[in-house]
């Protein structure tokens, strides 16, 4: 039970029949009271839920303008601000998360929902539960050198404590005499009852504080939360019943399905539990069903024809095995194979390559392209950022400089010298080029492409993918990637596509010793730094921003690298995104020349920089950072035959952060950790599928929700095979739906 407070207000208990007064105005207070729990009363009537304002409203309210008493216009297609309440400024913020007509507000799904169905009195509250609260903040105190806020909240007669992790931007939301909910665990720390980082919500003066299955929308600029979750309240109820539906009545009624007017106002809005797991396993249907039709609508642009056979026991090919050395892995010779049989094959090739990171993809995508150019083809490598593009540009020079083959790097480049390689592509004297998306450019014209060679596939969409296929003539296709796709959600994205899964490491990496540690114990890992330099080795130290934000306690690359340039003996670099592409380049260069000792970076080393000397690696508040990007991160280190230790500095404030930094320490196998990431948090984000054109997944989790992927699909394929065309009565919005899918997802002269 919390403390007694002797406060200079009245007493405002939440217990029953108690009254309560709130902070508001001056000569304004307004009371209410708790008659059960979860149900206020205000100026003598109930409130149910506690959602409406009733009674007297605070002083000083604005008028009502003259845009604002007309009637508002609320339609799917009418633009946000016709809405009451949307003006220019609120329309642009909106508008950075993707709204702009009203039916888009529909797409704008709660991250999660705060389950405030009982606001339970101070008085009630006991160690060991889930609970939600509402008092007024009676003390706060930030303490600057452990970044932590303490505030003590109270109803006048109790007294509960939350405390606040890396919270110097809650310092000017939680101030002495605001009202608060909270919501979270509760438990004892000595006598006193505390909530560890609790959800919480600012109420103005006079509010009611909200009641229910309250949905958390994604903000972005000055967008309140409580601002959105009303103008939501009022539209969306109007909004649902006009979406159509794109499925027929038989297979709602085959699949016992609610509507999905009713399943995107429950979404949002749910009742209850039941009617939000109901909404969502209806949403969950409708994003596998799309991307499953998108798909096997796609497939009939491609109607099978005739590939182009490559020359994969070439000289180039078997002079370039007979020169490396040492043998390749039996995984790389499992996917060679493979990948051999599709290239002498007549039919176009269409694999996914996937390996750890450190496996030697690259290597079984230098032996495709000296296939390639041993049948007289050319071959394009095409990579996520410049910086990845130079290195793999370098690393194919470096490891095939005795072979009589020309290699260009296409990127964004002066236009002198990107002319002569956009020339050499057209003219057939450049056999194999390397670049980013300015491979994509019209004016990048080739002679005879015959395999494009895709890194990191996340990082591109269906549409681009199309793009750059359709400049050779049916080109073999091969994707590479660290990041592993279930097989089963492989199939629902690239229908047909076939999968390679490198196992192992190539001989000689030693394995990478991960260490999480707390920042009281942040001397270590920059201890073992000094070591490192001391033994003539190098380390990368990564932060996640770039420059201080004053929003936010996060530590920033300029401002660590400049304290780190003061230490004596340390030479010491700075690469980020923001820098100009010359000076990323000869920074890069600089360390790989040992030029460096400590490169302070931001996670624009995730992908693809290779430097074997490089043995020590700290983050820097590595639980701002998902699972598979620490992957990533931690697999520029041990890449020679050194032993290597990344350190993990991190004060998790969540379960799901405490989850990742347990895996990366446990597992060094990328398939378990992405395995671990998919269940910890979802695929959105990790496999990047927003980047495929077609509908991402919002709602639907594949590892979760697999055997009903694995079910959607068969419905889609019993769809089509029955009705191809999607030309059937009651089909005609379920075309639409999908042919804007599959519209969005390749090049307009493709579908034609």
């Amino acid at each position: 039970m919390g403390r007694r407070c002797a406060g200079k207000n009245p007493p405002i208990s939440l217990g029953s029949g108690e009254r309560y007064c709130g902070k508001t105005p001056p000569g304004d207070d307004i009371y209410f009271t708790i008659r059960k729990r979860g149900q206020l009363e205000r100026g003598g009537r109930v409130v149910a839920g506690a959602t409406e304002r009733r009674g007297r409203q605070r002083a000083g309210r604005r008028r009502t303008s003259q845009h604002e008493s007309r009637r508002p216009i609320i339609g799917l297609g009418e633009p946000i601000t016709a809405l009451p309440g949307v003006g220019p400024k609120k329309a642009e913020q909106l508008e950075k998360l993707g709204m702009r007509t009203q039916g888009d507000l529909l797409l704008l799904w709660p991250r999660r929902h705060e389950d405030r169905t009982t606001i339970t009195p101070l008085s009630e509250v006991k160690s060991g539960g889930d609970f939600t609260v509402v008092g007024c903040i009676s003390r706060a105190d930030y303490d600057p050198r452990r970044q932590v806020l303490r505030i003590s909240v109270t109803d006048g007669l109790f007294v509960i404590y939350a405390t606040f992790f890396h919270a110097r931007w809650l310092t000017r939301q939680l101030q002495s005499g605001v009202m608060v909910v909270l919501s979270g665990p509760v438990e004892y720390w000595g006598t006193r009852l505390i909530m560890k980082h609790p959800q919480h919500e600012v109420l103005s003066p006079g509010e009611m504080p909200q009641q229910g299955l309250i949905p958390i929308y994604p903000l972005t600029g000055e967008l309140k939360q409580r601002w959105l979750q009303q103008l939501m309240k009022q539209v969306i109820p109007i909004l649902a019943p006009q979406a159509a539906d794109p499925l027929s009545q038989e297979i709602l009624n085959q699949e016992r399905l609610i509507s999905r007017g009713q399943a995107l106002l429950h979404l949002h809005w749910p009742p209850s539990q039941e009617a939000l797991e109901a909404a969502r396993k209806r949403l969950i249907f409708d994003e596998f069903l799309r991307v499953s039709l998108a798909v096997m609508r796609m497939k009939q642009w491609d109607p099978g024809m005739p590939g182009i056979r490559q020359n994969p026991q070439g000289v180039l090919s078997q002079t370039f095995l007979t020169q490396l050395p040492y043998a390749l892995t039996s995984g790389q010779e499992t996917a060679w194979r493979s990948i051999r049989q599709d290239l002498a094959a007549q039919r176009p090739m269409l694999r996914l390559l996937q390996g750890d990171v450190g496996s030697g993809k690259t290597l079984i995508a230098i032996l495709a392209i000296l296939a390639a150019v041993d049948a007289g083809h050319q071959a394009a490598f095409m990579a996520p950022t410049e910086l990845l593009a130079e290195q793999q540009w370098r690393v194919l020079k470096d490891l095939t400089a005795s072979l009589p083959i020309s290699i260009g790097l296409l990127t964004g480049q002066d236009p002198s010298q990107s002319g002569k390689v956009r020339e050499g592509i057209a003219q057939g004297t450049l056999e194999v080029v390397v670049g980013t998306q300015a491979l994509l450019s019209p004016s990048v014209r080739f002679h005879q492409l015959g395999l494009v060679v895709i890194d990191e596939q996340h990082r591109f969409g269906v549409r681009q993918r199309a793009h750059l296929a359709q400049k050779g003539y049916f080109p073999d296709l091969l994707v590479m990637t660290a990041t592993p796709i279930p097989r089963t959600l492989a199939l629902t994205l690239y229908g047909d596509l076939t999968v390679s899964q490198i196992e192992g490491l190539p001989p000689g990496r030693q394995p990478i010793t991960t260490i999480h540690l707390p920042y009281r114990e942040r001397r270590t890992a920059y201890e073992c730094v000094r070591q490192a330099v001391r033994r003539g080795e190098q380390a990368y130290v990564v932060c996640p921003l770039v420059n201080e934000n004053d929003d936010q306690d996060v530590v920033a690359a300029t401002v660590l690298a400049e304290g780190m340039q003061r230490i004596p003996g340390w030479r010491v670099g700075l690469l980020h995104g923001q820098l100009p592409r010359k000076d990323k380049t000869q920074i890069m260069e600089a360390f790989r020349c040992h030029d460096i000792d400590v490169l302070v970076a931001t996670t624009i080393i995730e992908v693809g920089v290779d430097v074997a000397n490089a043995t020590v690696m700290v983050i820097e508040q590595a639980d701002r950072f998902g699972l598979a990007q620490l992957h990533q991160l931690r697999g520029r280190i041990g890449r020679g035959a050194k032993p290597a230790t990344c350190y993990l500095l991190a004060d998790p404030k969540t379960e799901e952060a405490q989850s990742r930094m347990e895996a990366m320490v446990r597992w060094s196998d990328g398939l378990k950790l992405a395995e671990q990431d998919l269940k910890i948090r979802g695929p959105g984000e990790i496999l990047g599928l927003r980047q495929h054109g077609v509908s991402a997944f919002e709602l639907a989790d594949p590892i979760h929700d697999a055997s009903l992927m694995e079910h959607v699909r068969q419905v889609a394929h019993d769809i089509l095979e029955s009705d191809p065309m999607l030309d059937f009565e009651g089909h005609q919005t379920l075309k639409r739906w999908v042919d804007d899918a599959v519209a969005s997802a390749l090049p307009n002269q493709m579908l034609h």
